[in-house]
């Protein structure tokens, strides 16, 4: 019995000992203080902003009408290129909507990415956009191949914020 009492003791006390003797789990030592700064030459990775626009539109119900859409960058030039594929049931109007809204949200996928761009608002497409300029179309699917039949076709120029309108005579 009296080793039983003894073989106890010694497993409580190694098992006391065993532990940690300092607790740093309430003050780490060395602990990494976090950046703050903000980083202004960020590369833009466009692959995941294309992957964010494909998401959001992919199951929207925010755009009926709205068959398929597609962009390009050209750094070199700082413009963006970009045009919406819509169906008959959307008038000149929405049309005009559905861009300025896809402009922004482009804007918004990078200020992600790079956080000392601004986000986009009612009376702005975003800091994006003070840097580089974009063309927008929206096109009728069924009759891509004649302009006269397009909704939107416009250029803004980089830093100006100037609101996104349907071309005269589009179907209101």
């Amino acid at each position: 019995m009296k080793k039983k009492i003894v073989a106890a003791v010694l497993g409580c006390v190694m098992m006391l000992s065993a532990g940690c003797t300092k607790s740093n789990i309430l003050k780490p030592e060395g602990q990494a203080q976090p950046d703050f700064s903000i980083v202004t030459d960020v590369e833009l990775e466009w692959n995941q902003i294309n992957d964010d626009l494909v998401d959001f539109y992919e199951d929207s119900d925010e755009y009926p009408g709205l068959l398929n859409f597609n962009y390009a960058h050209k750094d070199e030039e700082k413009m963006i290129q970009a045009q919406l594929f819509v169906d008959d049931t959307v008038n000149g109007k929405k049309a005009a909507s559905y861009a300025s809204d896809m402009i922004k949200y482009l804007n918004d996928c990078i200020a992600v990415q790079n956080n000392s761009l601004a986000l986009s608002s009612n009376d702005s497409y975003g800091g994006f956009f003070d840097d580089y300029g974009f063309t927008i179309q929206v096109i009728p699917e069924a009759t891509k191949d004649d302009e006269s039949t397009w909704l939107v076709d416009m250029t803004v120029a980089a830093g100006e914020h100037t609101s996104i309108v349907p071309l005269e005579g589009a179907a209101e």
